[in-house]
């Protein structure tokens, strides 16, 4: 099997800016044929999402409006990471602006890469143990969530009949129920 070899960038220009990411023209040398090509990739801050694990054992997920779909989406809680916070930080700051609760363990679950074609940044996500309402929600200008706690088996289930149907959220949650059942 051949080695393959990375694309040189040589070039990129902003074509859209916008609050949530940026759209680039990335031009970029062929390894194969030499030749350049151009490429539209978005840019992003880190994101960060929480698994918060109550002492009874549900889960807190909340329940928003997505513009892209139109619909409703049963989500963790999360958001983008600011300029200078850390992911931890982040996590802990979403959590609390967006269900009231706090934990104090916050775990590491996973760091994924949302979608590697087109974006260039990770999700980071979080296990928060354990969580409890310690405050007062604080949505951003654009948000208004329902915080929906659900039992462990219930949040399989929910997986399975496609009510959680956010593919990064399935991600997240599948890893952590797969973690979950083997003890890890």
């Amino acid at each position: 099997m051949a080695k393959l070899k990375p694309w040189n960038v040589t070039g990129q220009s902003t074509a859209l800016s916008t609050p949530v990411f940026e759209v680039l023209s990335r031009r970029c040398l062929s390894p194969k044929d030499g030749r350049e090509k151009t490429f539209t990739c978005l840019t992003a801050p880190e994101w960060v999402n929480v698994i918060p694990l109550t002492a009874d054992g549900r889960v807190l997920l909340v329940n928003q409006f997505r513009h892209g779909s139109s619909e409703f989406s049963l989500e963790l809680p999360g958001g983008v990471s600011e300029a200078g916070q850390t992911v931890l930080e982040t996590a802990r700051r979403e959590l609390m602006e967006e269900t009231g609760y706090s934990a104090e363990i916050f775990e590491p679950l996973c760091s994924l890469r949302p979608n590697p074609a087109l974006f260039d940044n990770r999700i980071h996500t979080f296990v928060a143990r354990p969580a409890e309402k310690t405050g007062q929600t604080s949505f951003d200008e654009n948000e208004d969530l329902d915080a929906v706690l659900v039992p462990l088996p219930e949040l399989r289930a929910m997986l399975l009949d496609g009510r959680i149907d956010h593919a990064l959220m399935v991600a997240a949650i599948g890893l952590f129920l797969a973690r979950e059942s083997l003890g890890a």
